[in-house]
């Protein structure tokens, strides 16, 4: 099991994406399939449930089905992760097999909050909803339940590539969540993914006015390209 982080890489990312611009999880998505042809987005089972919007580099964490695993073991592996990751990660953690047990509750909430940690991705369950909410905690889960994934499940791997929402997500992999979804752009081609998912957004933006004062798109556009022309 791999238990140490690439710290200065992710530091580095983790500054790089804290100057970046508030992108949606839509303009990300957007700009990763245009660069790259390979989906970008989360099932809209992985949904938000407490907080808001997240984005930062990804840290992960795998766990596997083990009814004879130590709850102890993986919750100090857990709190190791989630201690050594630099400030602004987001926590990608995934569930192997059965989904409705809970990886993060109030108490990993508090302490990814006090370590300025981005939010929780978690492809399986969380708990403590009430406290999570009352944190503002961004997270993002398949759903609630009141059961622990400690002692039925053990963890594989932290730090490794991980299947979560039907796409993987890499350590340092670029996540963006908000009331759409989550989506993910590849470390590799961050530069090139904020570039077009700017653009996107903002010529999107722009041309939502021109619907509303003509009352077609078709005309929005033509607006639009004779403006650009005129430039």
């Amino acid at each position: 099991m791999r238990l140490l982080i690439p710290l200065l890489p992710l530091l580095f990312l983790a500054a790089l994406c804290a100057q970046s611009p508030e992108l949606t999880s839509s303009s990300v998505s957007e700009a990763v399939e245009q660069l790259t042809g390979h989906r970008a987005h989360m099932t809209n089972e992985i949904r938000l449930l407490a907080g808001s919007h997240l984005a930062g580099p990804a840290v992960t964490l795998r766990l596997v089905r083990d009814e004879k695993a130590s709850a102890t073991e993986a919750g100090l592996v857990a709190i190791k992760l989630l201690e050594a990751a630099p400030a602004g990660s987001v926590v990608v953690a995934t569930l192997d097999g059965e989904k409705a047990f809970a990886v993060f509750g109030s108490t990993f909430a508090a302490l990814a909050k006090t370590r300025r940690l981005a939010g929780f991705v978690v492809d399986g369950s969380v708990r403590d909803l009430t406290d999570l909410k009352r944190f503002a905690f961004p997270t993002y889960a398949r759903g609630t339940a009141p059961g622990s994934a400690g002692g039925h499940y053990r963890i594989e791997g932290t730090n490794v590539p991980v299947s979560c929402g039907g796409i993987e997500v890499k350590p340092g992999d670029y996540v963006v969540g908000d009331e759409d979804g989550v989506a993910v752009a590849p470390k590799e081609r961050y530069s090139e993914v904020v570039a077009a998912a700017k653009k996107w957004q903002a010529e999107k933006q722009a041309l939502v006015p021109l619907i509303e004062k003509h009352g077609s798109y078709l005309k929005a556009l033509e607006e639009r390209s004779a403006s650009e022309r005129r430039q």
